[in-house]
């Protein structure tokens, strides 16, 4: 049986329009174990067994740390046992930490992403840590050997200049 690794990120101190995502670990948690739907995955997997899952509970973020070290730094310890880990978060700034720790351990990375936007802006409204330019961090320091981002819409220039600027492949929606 394999055992996969839970951690609550709840931050959304990055939106730049409307806050929700830090509430997403409890909530996505509640459903986990919720008795209105089956244990059962498609792939045959009892994910109500003990031990499946190690939860290693919610980042708890204060005034005085800076909540990047601190996502980097739990996120490291829960990789420690070797597990596969699920990020419940939080809005998309955090998958900038997040990717610090897990590069890390793996010499080589590729990342598919998939979503509408590609949170590769090199700052929103002044913020480099912006939910819409985690991608940016991620590529300038060279976390990922490769990204691969599907079912983008809205492209814009900059966007298209990013694009280059790192090498990212890039399949737009409706193509």
């Amino acid at each position: 049986m394999r055992t996969v690794s839970l951690l609550g990120i709840p931050n959304d101190d990055n939106s730049s329009l409307l806050k929700g995502p830090a509430e997403a670990p409890a909530l996505i948690r509640r459903e986990l174990h919720s008795d209105g739907h089956t244990s059962w995955s498609e792939s045959g997997v009892d994910l109500s067994v003990a031990g499946r899952f190690e939860d290693h509970g919610d980042i708890q973020f204060d005034s005085a740390s800076d909540p990047w070290d601190l996502i980097e730094q739990r996120v490291g310890r829960a990789l420690e046992a070797g597990n596969p880990l699920i990020c419940l978060g939080g809005d998309h700034a955090i998958t900038h930490p997040i990717m610090r720790a897990v590069r890390r351990r793996h010499a080589k990375l590729c990342i598919l992403h998939i979503d509408a936007h590609p949170d590769i802006y090199h700052a929103y409204q002044g913020n480099p840590r912006s939910h819409t330019s985690p991608f940016a961090r991620i590529m300038e320091e060279r976390l990922a050997d490769r990204l691969i981002q599907v079912g983008l819409r809205t492209v814009n220039d900059h966007h298209r200049d990013q694009f280059k600027r790192f090498g990212v492949e890039v399949i737009e929606a409706g193509r």
